[in-house]
């Protein structure tokens, strides 16, 4: 599945599903955000900057984890 599927079906599991769901979602976003310091924000706005300007640097979740377990043996 690729990024815009993805976006998809998140547009439609948001449009049905119901409201205790989403007010619960909403919150565990607020609380997030609202712990996060100014320079934390700062460095998230510039990571996601760099990977809009540059979306194949890096690496996606399945290698990172695979040189994460040979790195630390787990």
């Amino acid at each position: 599945m690729n990024i815009e599927e993805k976006r998809q079906e998140l547009a439609k599991w948001i449009l049905e599903t119901d409201e205790n769901v989403l007010n619960e979602i909403e919150a565990i976003y607020n609380v997030t955000i609202s712990n996060l310091s100014d320079q934390h924000k700062k460095i998230l706005d510039e990571r996601l900057e760099n990977h809009i300007k540059n979306p194949k640097i890096g690496k996606n979740w399945n290698e990172l984890k695979a040189d994460l377990s040979k790195k630390y043996a787990i």
